[in-house]
Formats: structure tokens, C-alpha cells, sequence
């Protein structure tokens, strides 16, 4: 077909109709794009603060296991000297004061 016989074609609907159901294929269209656009930044915006939330308690038991391991050395020490008090019966306690 040539662009003349495509000119001549008679639509059975009225042009209103036409323009009408455009339109709203045109709007269904944008809202469905602006749903799908929304629940996106909703999923990066989660994740972003999933990753954050995570970081923060990553950090956090970090720093109460270097604490943990502090407390377990000084508490090894400690009953090394209640060993040593008990061995040698002195009352001398080492550089604690």
C-alpha cells in the first residue's frame, strides 16, 4: 500500500472515541510507569538502609568483641595471680594500685 490508500481509510469509530480511548491508554500507561518508578526508590531506599543498619551493628559487635577480649585477658590474669596468691600465700597484689 501506498501513503494515498492509507489516507482513504474509513475508521468505523468516531473520532472522539478514538482520541478518548488514546488518551486513557496514554494515562493507565503513565500511572502503571510511575508505580513501577515509585516501588523502585521504595526497594533502593530500603536496601540502602538495610546496608547502613548493617554496617552500624557490624561496627558495633566489632568493638564488644575487642572489649570481650580485653575483659577475658584481664580476667586470665587476675586468676593468675589468685593461683600465685594461693601457691605462695602473700598478700602482695601486683601493679593493681
Amino acid at each position: 500500500m501506498d501513503a494515498a490508500q492509507q489516507d482513504d481509510r474509513q475508521y468505523s469509530s468516531p473520532p472522539w472515541a478514538q482520541r478518548w480511548f488514546l488518551k486513557r491508554s496514554r494515562e493507565l500507561w503513565k500511572q502503571k510507569y510511575m508505580g513501577a518508578k515509585a516501588e523502585v526508590k521504595k526497594q533502593t531506599n530500603r536496601a540502602n538502609d538495610v546496608g547502613k543498619s548493617r554496617a552500624k551493628w557490624r561496627s558495633q559487635a566489632e568493638l564488644l568483641q575487642q572489649q570481650l577480649a580485653a575483659l577475658q585477658a584481664e580476667n586470665d590474669q587476675l586468676h593468675k595471680q589468685l593461683a600465685d596468691l594461693k601457691k605462695t600465700g602473700s598478700a602482695t597484689v601486683g601493679s593493681g594500685e
